[in-house]
């Protein structure tokens, strides 16, 4: 998996101008002021590269429902094929403890009777 490095603000307007100010994933064209994200049109989860071809412009409200709905579910399900084909496996149950006996209980012994904080020594 790659590294996210931050993107600098040269960069993020060269982005912008190269996507035409348009979401890539509503094609709506987003206005001054309007709050956007640079988004990878491939994750890097997924082997997407960190370069121009795979930044893209998205409003923030879009970015981040096509990464919860779509890129995580693709992130875990690709995770949970590479464990499987390495063959890991989920944690089995947990060894059994012995049963416990039904005898006294070894740590309730009877506690000495009680004394007075300043009880009288000398009698």
């Amino acid at each position: 998996m790659n590294k996210r490095r931050s993107i600098s603000r040269r960069e993020r307007l060269a982005i912008f101008e190269r996507n035409g100010g348009r979401c890539h994933l509503c094609e709506r064209q987003i206005v001054a002021g309007e709050a956007w994200d640079v988004s990878h049109d491939r994750p890097l989860a997924l082997l997407g590269k960190d370069d121009g071809e795979n930044l893209k412009i998205a409003h923030r409200k879009c970015h981040r429902e096509h990464t919860a709905t779509d890129d995580i579910p693709r992130i875990a399900r690709a995770k949970r094929q590479k464990m499987a084909s390495l063959g890991i496996k989920r944690a089995g149950q947990k060894i059994p403890r012995r049963p416990k006996t039904e005898g006294p209980a070894r740590d309730k012994l009877p506690l000495p009777p009680r004394r007075a904080l300043f009880e009288d020594v000398t009698r």
